[in-house]
């Protein structure tokens, strides 16, 4: 196995730390000699890595100052338009296919043992009894008709009772979408414009990052530790940036599973108070939690008006309702409504079925029995990481949500890995799909909640299988 230039691994080292904001933008570079000292190499290089990190506009020289992390600039721009191209080519194709990639693999190759999506499995629904409010749902006329561009009426009155916020109190705050990708769409095309800077932590869910960076923003990174977002960064950022707002998954993060402190909800929300920036909190995963709830909402403690929140039947329920929604004030709601307009509606029968669901408090045992569920299989796998310790595996078992959050020994990679396990069966994410570029890391996400029982024991014991192989070869 060949060994790479020293400088390469200096190179992705701080390629990586600027990706996933360890290294702040427009923080300070430690000059040539002292990094040189600290990792134990030459000053050339460091001189090398700095060369292709400036290169590749992740940081600039400042003459008399030093170097420092840059922000990076929008995926493409907009080249002169080719009437051949029936669309925009240079934009759509700039940033990854994650989505497709993941969706294509479940359905060309069913067999495969599904790490990677996102989602609970299709084994959820018998127990669920949802499918009988489908078949009722499906047997009313009414159900094949428009209904408010807002919403069904009768699910905005049952989504207000279930999320019991007195910031919330009334229908006409709430927005029903096609799933929570095109309630972040919409909030993102409201709030900013190509070029403008967005927050978000980092990593992050990877369907955000592609429609970000498809609409031309300027992300700016913040790292994530055990409690979540790194406040003290995000301050730093937002007194050199103006943002327009911050996209956050605050409970149970995806993809590293991690919870933001209720110490550190309220420091953020004071920092949205005193900036004026929008928050949309991105909540799908908060009833999905293992043992004990978690925080509160940040909309919950929101007193300034500045929390969009937006939750998704997808994680609640299942992912093909493509029913998701948006609550906030009046103001914010009336403005989405008129962008939701312009594709009229979300499916009204799905609708219906699910407000005939809460309606018959079907949910919350629903749930109830879904959190055990998930429980015991995320018990089922974290008995095969157990043993994998031993190979160099390091992760933190998830207190809620869809993932194990993975670190691979140093001489792994993650990429390679991926690729290898799909060839024998097993499908999972390399980490750096939740990043801004690709790049050279150790992380991979595993869902535990997608596969049934013996399923993971199939998958995990595969998995262990190509680990040893790779770390046997590495030697």
């Amino acid at each position: 196995m060949g060994r790479k230039p020293i400088y390469n691994k200096v190179y992705n080292q701080l390629r990586y730390q600027i990706l996933s904001g360890e290294l702040p933008i427009g923080s300070l570079l430690p000059p040539e000699r002292k990094l040189a000292e600290q990792m134990g190499v030459s000053r050339n290089t460091i001189v090398r890595a700095y060369s292709e990190l400036e290169a590749e506009g992740f940081i600039s020289s400042r003459r008399g100052s030093g170097r420092f992390v840059e922000p990076l600039p929008p995926v493409s721009t907009f080249s002169r338009f080719n009437w051949n191209d029936t669309y925009h080519s240079s934009m759509l194709n700039a940033y990854p296919s994650h989505m497709a990639d993941l969706l294509s693999v479940g359905i060309s190759q069913p067999q495969m043992v599904n790490f990677a999506h996102g989602h609970g499995g299709k084994h959820t629904l018998a127990e669920s009894g949802f499918a009988e409010y489908v078949r009722s749902t499906a047997a009313q006329l009414n159900s094949y008709y428009l209904t408010a561009v807002e919403g069904d009426p009768a699910l905005r009155e049952q989504l207000v009772s279930w999320m019991g916020m007195e910031q919330i109190s009334s229908p006409e705050q709430v927005l029903i979408t096609s799933g929570s990708q095109e309630a972040l769409y919409m909030l993102t095309t409201l709030l900013a414009r190509p070029g403008d800077a967005i927050i978000t932590e980092m990593p992050t869910y990877f369907g955000s990052l592609q429609l970000f960076q498809s609409l031309g923003m300027k992300i700016l990174p913040v790292p994530v530790d055990q409690q979540g977002m790194r406040i003290d960064v995000l301050e730093g950022l937002l007194a050199r940036y103006r943002a327009r707002f911050l996209y956050t998954v605050p409970t149970f993060h995806n993809p590293t599973g991690y919870t933001l402190s209720l110490e550190r909800r309220r420091r953020l929300l004071a920092l949205s108070e005193k900036y004026q920036l929008p928050i949309i909190e991105d909540d799908a995963y908060r009833h999905l939690h293992l043992e004990h709830e978690p925080p509160p909402s940040l909309k919950s403690l929101d007193l300034s008006g500045n929390v969009i929140y937006v939750n998704t039947f997808s994680k609640l329920l299942f992912p093909g309702l493509r029913i998701g929604w948006i609550a906030g004030s009046r103001q914010v709601i009336q403005l989405l409504s008129k962008i939701k307009e312009l594709s009229i509606s979300t499916n009204s029968l799905g609708q219906r079925a699910v407000a005939a669901f809460m309606s018959d408090q079907a949910l919350a045992p629903h749930l109830r029995h879904t959190r055990r569920l998930y429980r015991e299989q995320a018990e089922t796998m974290g008995h095969y990481l157990e043993k994998l310790k031993r190979l160099g595996f390091s992760y933190e078992k998830p207190a809620g949500g869809f993932y194990y959050w993975i670190a691979l020994p140093e001489e792994i990679d993650a990429r390679q890995l991926m690729l290898v396990c799909r060839r024998h069966g097993v499908s999972f994410t390399c980490g750096d799909m939740f990043l801004l570029r690709e790049a050279e890391q150790r992380f991979i996400r595993l869902c535990y909640t997608h596969e049934p029982q013996e399923q993971i024991e199939r998958g995990m014991s595969i998995l262990a299988d190509v680990l040893q192989a790779r770390k046997e070869f590495s030697l």
